[in-house]
């Protein structure tokens, strides 16, 4: 992996230098780099702008002494990139910082007299990680999931475009859906692709949540003013699309799972886990964890476990605590912060499918079956 850096210096003596100088901040943090100088701040924009071409980072000069026709150049700049593109920009100057420039993990302002001070920029640029995941989620798509994907719409481009109804939009869908998968459940090891066997729990969520029109099973509410009541949709979201001309979907009422955050229900047990050895504090989590929780709290199989992220704490579902919610109070009295992406909101709604489609039947009598020892 190579980044793509563009450097922005309008000084030929420091271009030359900072050219000279600069790939050892990568090369500290372990990061190969091709940098691409730019004496022209009109030229380092149009560059910048152009669809054709990509960079991981930006490295500007800017400010020198009054505000001069250069200086918005770079702040036209850093505000084109700071929304639609993924690309961090350390902005430098030996003046003053710009009072419009505000910093962010992703923007970062440098001292250009301070001894190594953009050196320490790119270095926290670096360890936010972006750059490097923009060019490998960039490597990836023309990668591992482009040669597949070019290798099968070559081989099978006739049945598709028939069996799509020579529909563009629908096999773009295909195709992205198709690079979505194969650069979320596959990996590099070193020697190939290899599936991705287990998650973080951030992987759990589409956090944000999608600007639906509609509720979905999976989507996880906040209650508006209780903001620790956090609930999960459990209808099915065929029952709640609003189907065009309609203010509201076929259920006027929303199932809803309740949660109780973890430290509630795993109480002591989590004082007694920090204790152990790291096999049986592994050994406790993961039965804390899985599809359903294995709690300790009776009856079995009643919680389901959400990973904390962000806004979201470490929670259960509780499958005993349901709420059905008249469909115009939901958005009046919640607000959907994220949806659980499949297949964690399928097993959700499976557990609580087995959880109350379990019967309960007799014990057999020992005395009745001891013959099958005979």
């Amino acid at each position: 992996m190579v980044l793509q850096v563009l450097l922005v210096e309008d000084e030929p003596v420091d271009l030359k230098a900072y050219e000279g100088s600069l790939p050892t901040a990568f090369q500290q943090n372990h990061v190969d780099v091709t940098i691409h100088p730019c004496g022209d701040f009109g030229e380092a924009l149009k560059l910048a702008s152009d669809p054709l071409r990509r960079y991981d980072m930006i490295i500007s000069d800017t400010y020198k002494g009054l505000a001069r026709n250069a200086d918005a150049e770079v702040l036209n700049l850093v505000l084109a990139y700071r929304g639609p593109r993924f690309c961090p920009i350390v902005v430098y100057s030996s003046s003053v910082k710009p009072p419009t420039l505000v910093e962010s993990p992703f923007v970062v302002w440098a001292d250009k007299a301070k001894p190594n001070d953009i050196e320490r920029a790119i270095t926290e640029v670096l360890n936010t990680g972006v750059p490097q995941i923009a060019r490998r989620l960039h490597d990836e798509i023309e990668g591992s999931a482009a040669s597949f994907l070019w290798q099968f719409l070559e081989e099978n481009w006739t049945d598709i475009w028939k069996a799509t109804g020579s529909d563009e939009k629908g096999i773009e869908r295909l195709i992205r859906r198709r690079v979505a998968i194969q650069i979320g459940d596959m990996a590099h090891d070193g020697k190939g692709l290899v599936p991705v066997l287990s998650r973080l729990g951030s992987e759990y969520y589409v956090y944000p949540r999608l600007p639906l029109t509609y509720y979905s099973l999976g989507d996880v509410l906040r209650h508006k003013e209780n903001r620790n009541d956090f609930r999960i949709v459990l209808t099915p979201h065929c029952h709640l699309f609003v189907q065009p001309g309609q203010e509201y979907p076929r259920a006027d009422y929303v199932l809803t799972i309740k949660t109780v955050k973890a430290t509630d229900i795993l109480g002591e047990k989590l004082a007694n886990a920090r204790e152990d050895q790291k096999e049986a504090k592994h050994k406790k989590l993961g039965r804390w964890t899985r599809s359903p929780a294995q709690t300790g709290r009776p009856p079995e199989g009643r919680h389901w476990y959400l990973p904390a992220f962000l806004k979201i704490p470490h929670l259960y579902c509780d499958l005993l605590q349901m709420e059905s919610v008249p469909y115009g109070e939901v958005a009046a009295n919640f607000e959907a912060i994220a949806t659980l992406v499949p297949p964690y909101a399928e097993a959700l709604q499976a557990c609580f499918v087995s959880f109350y489609g379990s019967v309960g039947i007799p014990d057999l009598r020992i005395e009745s079956i001891e013959d099958m020892l005979n």
